[in-house]
Order: C-alpha cells, then sequence, then structure tokens
C-alpha cells in the first residue's frame, strides 16, 4: 500500500473530497447541517488565498480520506491556531492508518509553525478520544481537543 497525503490542488481532488465530506456528513446523521454546495467547497478551497484548506490521503488515484482546516486567531492565547474541521476515512480504507496520516500531516504543519491545532469529537466516539489522546492532545469532556505543538511527535 502506497498512500501519498498531499493538498487538494484540482477540481477533481475537490469533488472527492467533497464527496466525502457529504458521506461524512451521513454517517454523523448530520446531513441537514451539510449546506456547503460543491462548487462553493471547490471555490473556497482554491480561492487566493483560500478560505480552507483541504488535505487528502490517495492510493493509486483514489482519493480514500479528506482533511478540512482553516487557520484563525485564538483570542486567549493571542497568536493563531490551526483549526481542524473535517477528518473522515472512507469505510472501505478504514484500518489502514489514514486517519493517522491525516492527523500526521496537519501536525507537521502545526509543528513547522509553532501553532497548536483545535478540534471537536463527539463525545462517544471513544476510539477517536482514544487516538487523539495517544498522540498527545488534550481532551476535555465537552469534546474540544486542543494538540500543543510540544506534544506533538
Amino acid at each position: 500500500m502506497t498512500v501519498t497525503i498531499r493538498n487538494a490542488t484540482s477540481e477533481a481532488d475537490l469533488k472527492a473530497a467533497y464527496a466525502l465530506i457529504t458521506a461524512l456528513a451521513a454517517h454523523e446523521d448530520s446531513s441537514h447541517y451539510l449546506k456547503i454546495t460543491e462548487a462553493a467547497f471547490t471555490e473556497g478551497a482554491l480561492a487566493q488565498p483560500p478560505r480552507f484548506h483541504v488535505v487528502v490521503a490517495e492510493e493509486l488515484g483514489a482519493i480514500l480520506g479528506v482533511m478540512t482546516y482553516t487557520t484563525r486567531f485564538h483570542i486567549w492565547s493571542g497568536k493563531d491556531v490551526l483549526v481542524l474541521d473535517d477528518l473522515y476515512v472512507a469505510p472501505t480504507a478504514r484500518g489502514m492508518g489514514l486517519g493517522n496520516k491525516l492527523l500526521e500531516a496537519i501536525g507537521d504543519i502545526a509543528k513547522r509553525r509553532d501553532l497548536p491545532v483545535k478540534w471537536q469529537v463527539n463525545t462517544d466516539n471513544e476510539g477517536a478520544i482514544r487516538l487523539y489522546k495517544r498522540i498527545g492532545a488534550d481532551y476535555s469532556e465537552r469534546g474540544i481537543c486542543f494538540w500543543r505543538p510540544e506534544n506533538i511527535a
């Protein structure tokens, strides 16, 4: 298995990424909250500067995982923070370590920029919470994770 983790750079990449975001919304019974269209998703990711970033996990030309994130100013720390918005791996590709590889990618970005990563997780997603704790993220009972640069391997 040769998996490539890379930024989504084309409309084809973003079409596949959007399909995975749609699958994530369905998986979480949240499709009614997903308001962005594929066209708006593509436009936002390809804007200069991008409104958000899309990272994909690809094997043999097939995009099997997606991660989206933004950068925003964090009032309490007084500096920017990376906000991981979506992380999803297609059911057929689970168990291949793609989720870990996508997390490593945002960890690398955060480490280079000396920024923490913040995200939310459903409090009943015990497997994900165990993973996040294992990589060194702080987890609060409200489902908010905060991964400080010094804890990123």
